[in-house]
């Protein structure tokens, strides 16, 4: 990997520092990455929209499907990133023709069980599409890379960028929602399944394609300079870059004819040896490290308590070398660009007052207010959801199973049970209507008729429904004509003589009294009727 050609500067840093790192990435190269991401992205939420409106039955299967893909599609920008920061400008076109070639490894694993249980997963994208890792090699790299809070610093970011893509989604649908006619400012109302429910679902994918599409790339490279920042963690990539760039002196003499150099050689080795062994052994303070170098323009200033020491604490060193090595270490580090801190002279008033030290207040002991108000909030936070599952059970009725539908046994208040019959119906009207009880006669034809129906016909009649309900059931049953026509006769003679007092003649009545009785009272042939006698 060329690093001396990166073009951001990478240096250890805390993870989200790192994924502002990103960021700054994606603004820099917003347009190749976008017009990747989209080109594999929204075709894809086309597919799935024309779907729906050709299938409508599988409408989940085809919103799930964007949503299963995507691991795949995010190698896309994954390209363009991993390009674009060594220097190399990659158009969207180039990316797209060789977007095929990168989903060589981990797409099994990552579109089964990680697709559920693995928001982090772009950490660990470019150890298949970068590095090629495969097998064993790639379970090390990414146990390696998930070490220190990466992993979980990833995880997190894609709970993040998930949840904020399900804001967006919403909002949309929401703003959509406040406009429907049939709605009273009630976004859930718009997820209701109505006339138009097909194209909702067709509204509702466009809306996720276009959350996605905004979503996609910043959760792509968030995750790959965290994937950087860890790799130049672990392999020290910002020494690396440093040694890389010192430059080796040119040498001071350069000897005039090709044969006095190997004298000139030998001369230099001979006075080294002698230096060497006459020099003295090393003393104490030379092995112990060196000091912060100074900083530029002669402030010096020590290190942060809240700055960790890079190089830290060793034993002390065995030998010249490595003593010298650690000095170079410990002065590369105090350099201006991997100190980590910045020594400034800054002008300050003189406080000529004697500054006491305040003691601390004393702070009351909260821990039962804490109590009560963990209590409160955890009771509203109970009201609230027992009430909004309350205020909107409708929508959740799919859920639960049918209810049982009980078997009436009063209509109105009138009792439709076979046993409260009188043995002739048709005779017992007649005598209610003869003495005048008008509203008891027009009520033992219409309960009579009911009965009747639920016996003979099998109508099932629902506990609680109005005379209304039970003829629309009775119309619905697909009943004789002759029986039908009977029961709107004695609904309608019911209503009328009930609710409005308009009583029908005494012609009426006995008319519908015989057609009843036709119907349903017919006297069956006996078994042993007299010879040469009808019955």
């Amino acid at each position: 990997m060329r690093i001396d050609q990166l073009r951001i500067a990478l240096r250890p840093r805390p993870a989200p520092q790192a994924l502002d790192l990103g960021f700054a990435l994606l603004r820099a190269h917003a347009g190749p990455v976008y017009k990747t991401w989209l080109a594999l992205w929204l075709p894809l939420c086309a597919l799935s929209v024309a779907m729906i409106f050709m299938l409508p039955d599988y409408t989940l299967l085809w919103m799930l499907l964007p949503w299963w893909l995507r691991p795949l599609l995010e190698r896309g920008p994954l390209y363009v990133l991993s390009r674009q920061v060594f220097g190399e400008d990659v158009s969207w076109r180039q990316a797209l023709r060789a977007w095929p070639r990168q989903l060589g490894g981990g797409w099994v694993r990552q579109l089964t069980w990680w697709r559920l249980a693995m928001p982090g997963r772009g950490l660990y994208q470019p150890v298949w599409q970068l590095e090629q890792a495969r097998g064993a090699a790639a379970s090390e790299r990414r146990a390696a890379l998930g070490r220190n809070g990466t992993g979980a610093a990833a995880y997190r970011f894609g709970l993040a960028c998930a949840h904020f893509e399900g804001v967006l989604n919403f909002g949309m649908m929401a703003l959509v929602g406040l406009f429907l006619s049939d709605t009273t400012m009630n976004p859930l109302a718009f997820l209701s399944k109505g006339p138009h429910s097909t194209l909702v679902d067709m509204l509702a994918m466009v809306f996720y394609g276009v959350a996605g599409g905004v979503m996609g790339p910043i959760y792509t490279a968030c995750c790959f300079t965290l994937y950087l920042n860890r790799r130049a963690t672990l392999e020290a990539w910002d020494i690396e870059i440093t040694l890389r760039q010192i430059q080796a002196p040119a040498a001071r003499h350069q000897p005039q004819a090709g044969h006095a150099k190997p004298l000139l050689l030998a001369a230099l080795a001979c006075i080294a040896a002698v230096l060497m062994a006459a020099a003295p052994a090393p003393r104490a303070e030379a092995l112990q490290p060196a000091a912060p170098a100074p900083a530029p323009g002669g402030v010096q200033c020590a290190r942060p308590k809240q700055l960790p020491d890079v190089v830290g604490k060793h034993a002390p060193p065995h030998s010249v070398e490595q003593a010298l090595l650690r000095k170079e270490l410990r002065q590369l580090y105090n350099s201006d660009d991997l100190r980590g801190y910045k020594c400034e002279d800054s002008w300050h008033l003189k406080d000529f007052k004697a500054a006491k030290p305040e003691k601390p207040p004393r702070m009351p002991d909260l821990s039962a207010l804490a109590f009560a108000i963990k209590l409160v909030l955890i009771a509203s936070g109970v009201m609230l959801v027992a009430w909004l599952l309350h205020r909107y059970r409708g929508k959740f009725a799919w859920l639960l199973p049918a209810p049982e539908v009980l078997a009436a046994t009063e209509i109105a208040g009138l009792d439709i049970r076979a046993e409260s019959l009188p043995p002739d119906v048709a005779d017992a009207v007649r005598n209610l209507w003869e003495r005048g009880e008008r509203r008891a006669a027009l009520a033992l034809l219409y309960r009579a008729t009911l009965s009747r129906l639920v016996q003979q016909d099998g109508l099932l009649l629902a506990q609680g429904a109005t005379e209304g309900d039970c003829l629309r059931l009775a119309q619905q049953a697909a009943l004789p004509p002759a029986r039908y026509a009977i029961a709107a006769t004695a609904t309608t003679l019911w209503l009328n003589g009930a609710y409005g007092a308009r009583w029908p003649d005494s012609a009426a009545l006995y008319a519908a009294c015989d057609a009843w009785r036709a119907q349903f009272d017919a006297v069956a042939v006996p078994a042993t009727a007299p010879a040469g006698e009808l019955p």
